[in-house]
This record gives C-alpha cells, sequence and structure tokens, in this order.
C-alpha cells in the first residue's frame, strides 16, 4: 500500500528521512496510543485522563444526512462530546473539527455555526476557520452558487502549543526585495520595511483538494465507508497543529481517515467508532498502514 504523498512545509519537514526519524511508533505500547476501540465516543473519552490530548482531528455527522448504522447523534450528544474535548485537550492544544451543513426546509441548516459558537462558550478560542474546496463533479443546483460550503475550525485551548504552517503556496516575486507598510490604528502609514520574498508563502484559508478514488484514500476497500475525510486534508491538518510522537485522538473514527495519517505523519494514533462493521474496516485499514509503516523504517534504515 502506497504511503501518503508529503508536501513542502516547514524546515525541519524538509529534512532528509534518516535525520528526521529516530523513533518507532511500535515501540512503547500503551492503551492510549495506537489503539482504535469499538466503543461510543462518549464512554471512549471518559476513560481518558483529564488534559492529556494535545490534537484532535474529528468529523462529524453532516447532521442527518447519513445514518451511520443507525446511532445517535443529535445537539444533546454533540454537546456532551464538546464538553469532553474541552475535558482531555490539553493546554495549548488543538481540536480540528470538520463540519458542513444540510439543506433543509429550504435553507442551510447553520449547525456548524452553533457548533462553532458552542465550542467558544465552553472556553475554546476559534484559532483558525478553513473552508474546504472539494474538486468534485457534482449535479447543478439552478436556485444556489455551488455546494454547501465545507469548514474546518481549529479551536484552541489557550495558546497553540504547536503552529507549523504549510508553505506550499508558490510566490511569483520569489528572490525579490518587496516593500511592505502598516498602518497604525489611526490609519496613518507608521512603518515601511523591505522584504526578500521566499519561494514559498503559506497557503490561504482556502485549502482545495481533489477527491474521489484514489485521491480520496489510498485503500479502495476504504470506501465501505460513506463518507471518507480525504486523507490529505487529514494529513494537512496533523502536519499543522501537532509534532512528531504526538496523540492523536478522533473520537468518531469512522474508517480512521485521521488515525492513519497520524501514524504516517510520525504520531501516535487514539480512536473511538461505535459501528462494528466500520470498526473492522478501521482496523484493516491501520493492520495495512502499520505493514507500509514498517516497511518505509525498514527502507530508511537501509535494511
Amino acid at each position: 500500500m502506497a504511503s501518503l504523498p508529503v508536501p513542502a512545509h516547514t524546515a525541519a519537514d524538509r529534512r532528509p528521512a534518516r535525520r528526521r526519524r529516530k523513533f518507532d511508533l511500535h515501540e512503547n505500547p500503551s492503551p492510549v496510543r495506537n489503539r482504535i476501540r469499538c466503543m461510543d465516543a462518549l464512554d471512549g473519552m471518559r476513560t481518558l485522563p483529564e488534559v492529556c490530548i494535545p490534537l484532535t482531528v474529528t468529523s462529524p455527522p453532516f447532521d442527518s444526512i447519513r445514518s451511520y448504522g443507525g446511532h445517535r447523534w443529535d445537539h444533546e450528544t454533540f454537546t456532551a462530546l464538546a464538553r469532553e474535548l474541552w475535558r482531555v485537550t490539553m493546554p495549548g492544544g488543538i481540536v480540528c473539527w470538520n463540519a458542513q451543513d444540510q439543506i433543509a426546509k429550504g435553507g442551510q441548516t447553520g449547525t456548524s455555526f452553533r457548533q462553532a459558537l458552542y465550542f467558544m462558550g465552553l472556553g475554546f478560542r476559534l484559532h483558525n476557520t478553513l473552508l474546504i474546496e472539494k474538486q468534485v463533479t457534482r449535479g447543478i443546483n439552478p436556485v444556489r452558487y455551488g455546494v454547501t460550503p465545507e469548514f474546518v475550525f481549529v479551536f484552541s485551548k489557550g495558546r497553540p502549543r504547536s503552529i507549523n504552517l504549510i508553505r506550499d503556496k508558490p510566490n511569483k516575486h520569489a528572490g525579490k526585495l518587496l516593500r511592505y507598510s502598516t498602518r497604525d490604528r489611526a490609519g496613518v502609514i507608521s512603518t515601511t520595511k523591505k522584504v526578500l520574498t521566499k519561494p514559498f508563502g503559506a497557503r490561504p484559508s482556502i485549502w482545495r483538494y481533489t477527491t474521489g478514488g484514489r485521491a480520496t484514500a489510498t485503500d479502495r476497500y476504504a470506501f465501505e465507508h460513506p463518507a471518507l475525510m480525504p486523507e490529505a486534508l487529514a494529513r494537512d491538518l496533523i502536519l499543522s497543529w501537532s509534532h512528531p510522537l504526538d496523540v492523536v485522538l478522533d473520537p468518531l473514527a469512522g474508517a480512521a481517515t485521521t488515525c492513519k495519517a497520524a501514524l504516517l505523519a510520525d504520531r501516535y494514533y487514539l480512536g473511538f467508532e461505535v459501528h462494528e462493521p466500520y470498526h473492522r474496516l478501521a482496523e484493516r485499514r491501520l493492520s495495512d498502514a502499520h505493514d507500509a509503516y514498517r516497511r518505509r523504517l525498514l527502507d530508511e534504515s537501509g535494511s
């Protein structure tokens, strides 16, 4: 199974593999590392100690678009899960919440915005709002522009402990000295300076992905799950807001896209998935990911 392609991110991520990798995620087993457990998200999270999770990357059900085995997902379940995320997230930790609204009764439900406000009411900061643009072919909507927007709300518990902005936006003025000005509160230009433009800049808050087939998931059988998060999206969120060897949590693990991406990005993972068919799918997918990870370790060690 092919591993995820990794674009240029930070200087540390661009180092040669032998210098970058000095650890094996199969060492030091733990009940809260490299586990995907078949249980309800709330029940699973209640087994965790307080302030133990540096990063959560998850995608809840988008309103009632799909049933996911008939398991309950409503506002009460959401608020309980959000409170647990506040409890287990460590100071400086991040929660990446991938959400999209449904069209119901002639309009967008606004559920994603209500969820964001609830997280903020708990004490989370809304550190970043990402708009996810998936390049797919869909039917024409005769009354609306495009599809309902998909977001990733990036919440932080205080000041983020890890920020590694992805720098993959080519700068057309690379290598040139450009003049930049700033204005004070009154609107008057206060400072002007010249800056050497680098070859690549941080990507904007609109993230674009090609989806469908292997662009979404490299495991063909993963599409037994009806709503896969693109592997590249999970990878980019993990690389942006965590360090190697961090634990990445997905309490609504589904087919284990977040868990797989965490492993292949040198992070530990922990996931909960209540629906048994999806849990079996997740276990199969992670077994293949661990095999790929072991092969990569052997290749990088020269064995």
